[in-house]
């Protein structure tokens, strides 16, 4: 034991003497490596700080009978803004695409679609790009003729400057999916039904819970969600079906056997392991017959002999892989006074996500929370992340690790509530805008 033990220390004192050896080798690579990655952090927040952002408030008629459907279409539209391009597919375009990014901090044009609550009042509002402004006007005013879009000022300057401070505090969470986002959410289509007539539909709108929640923030309280918006080219989407992890899910949901991932190491054992054995003679011990074929049983089964519950949840994740591509983020936060402040606030809006959820498709989870709740100085580190928290949501900072959601997904999570989301709270507008009437006098 003690033989082992002064052998690694000479190993780590022979590897450190090789290094303080060779320094004017690698020092200078990691510290171009370093510079690089603040260089490129330093570009992509100067790029950012010079885009010109527009917040757009939405109110719509009183009696409106618009199905989340005309919702995905103004998604469907909006898929030709900016988002995440193709996958570059030549070193040339590599190259290209790595130099925007470090030297011009060049990012994907993203949206936001956002609710905000307080004193129970619910809004709705658009933050885009300016430059974007006119298209998604455009597509809102196509589908819902009688709306007003009016630009205002960002609602988060509403929120305390410098928060979690003496009176107010903030908690928030982002959420995730419970699977591999190649497996669909349950969608709007799930909550209609068939009425007595040919055109007849009953709706239960899928926003009611979470606008009954909304609806309950007193004065004091501020409640806010954030729906991060940029779409995905076809070639992504392509290269994004055919990800390691989502063919994993599906032929695990399929019954097929997944190849054993060898690492490096075993690969190295094995292979003097058989070395040695070739050496003596023992490849094979006596009376060992050969590896048989793999066996009928074990062979994969067609679709056709599946479960035909698998069967199901193949057909509705072909399905929603045949619409129009987003990466998504959702973020929710909570502020409120601390003699206001209450902790259950923040799951009451987060409850209505799981109307959403399936056991055998996909659903809505927690994905990060500022709350540190295990380790030392849990305290400080909660106040720091917080901070972060809110600095995100007020710059709608794109997450790092988005999801992926088709437009009928997006529709289904966010539209404007019709006329049977009876709460008195939601933005309408109170009589409909018409043309005035021919020949009337100019003053």
């Amino acid at each position: 034991m003690l033989k082992s033990f002064s052998g690694i220390i000479s190993v780590i004192i022979f590897a450190l003497s090789l290094a303080i050896s060779y320094w004017w080798i690698w020092a200078p690579l990691v510290l171009f490596f370093v510079y690089i990655a603040v260089f490129e952090g330093h570009s992509k927040r100067v790029y950012q700080a010079s885009l010109e952002w527009v917040t757009l408030e939405l109110k719509l008629p009183a009696d409106t009978h618009k199905s989340p459907k005309a919702m995905e279409q103004v998604f469907s539209a909006l898929h030709s803004i900016g988002g995440v391009g193709d996958p570059p597919d030549s070193l040339l375009k590599s190259f290209k695409a790595w130099r925007g990014n470090v030297f011009e901090g060049k990012v994907p044009d993203w949206y936001s679609f956002e609710i905000f609550a307080t004193g129970g009042e619910i809004h709705f509002y658009i933050r885009c790009l300016a430059k974007h402004r006119s298209i998604i006007e455009s597509q809102i005013f196509g589908q819902f003729p009688d709306a007003e879009i009016t630009p205002v000022s960002d609602y988060t300057s509403q929120f305390p400057n410098n928060i979690p401070d003496d009176q107010y505090d903030l908690t928030g969470t982002e959420l995730g999916l419970t699977k591999e986002d190649i497996f669909p959410i349950r969608t709007y289509p799930e909550f209609e039904e068939e009425g007595p007539g040919k055109d007849d539909a009953r709706r239960i709108d899928p926003l009611s819970p979470l606008a009954e929640a909304l609806n309950a923030f007193l004065l004091g309280e501020y409640g806010a969600i954030q729906f991060l918006v940029r779409s995905a080219s076809d070639k992504w989407t392509k290269a994004w079906i055919k990800n390691s992890k989502n063919q994993e899910a599906l032929n695990k949901l399929m019954g097929k056997k997944e190849k054993k991932k060898t690492s490096m190491a075993e690969t190295i054992f094995s292979g003097i392991e058989s070395s040695a054995q070739s050496v003596s003679g023992l490849v094979f011990e006596p009376g060992e017959a050969p590896k048989e074929e793999k066996k009928k049983d074990e062979e994969d089964k067609p679709f056709s002999q599946l479960n035909p519950g698998i069967q199901d949840i193949i057909k509705t994740t072909e399905k929603a892989l045949a619409k129009l591509q987003f990466q998504v983020g959702i973020r929710i936060i909570y502020v409120a006074k601390k003699d206001k402040f209450l902790k259950d606030r923040l799951s009451t809006v987060t409850a209505p996500f799981r109307i959403f959820s399936s056991q055998a498709l996909n659903g809505f989870k927690s994905a990060s929370s500022p709350e540190v709740k295990d380790g030392r100085n849990k305290e400080a580190k909660t106040i720091s992340k917080k901070k972060d928290f809110i600095k995100a949501y007020r710059a709608r900072a794109f997450p790092e690790k988005p999801f992926v959601l088709n437009t009928e997904e997006l529709a289904t999570i966010y539209h404007f509530p019709d006329v049977s989301v009876r709460v008195p709270s939601l933005p309408r507008v109170d009589a409909k805008k018409g043309e005035a009437p021919a020949g009337i006098p100019i003053v």
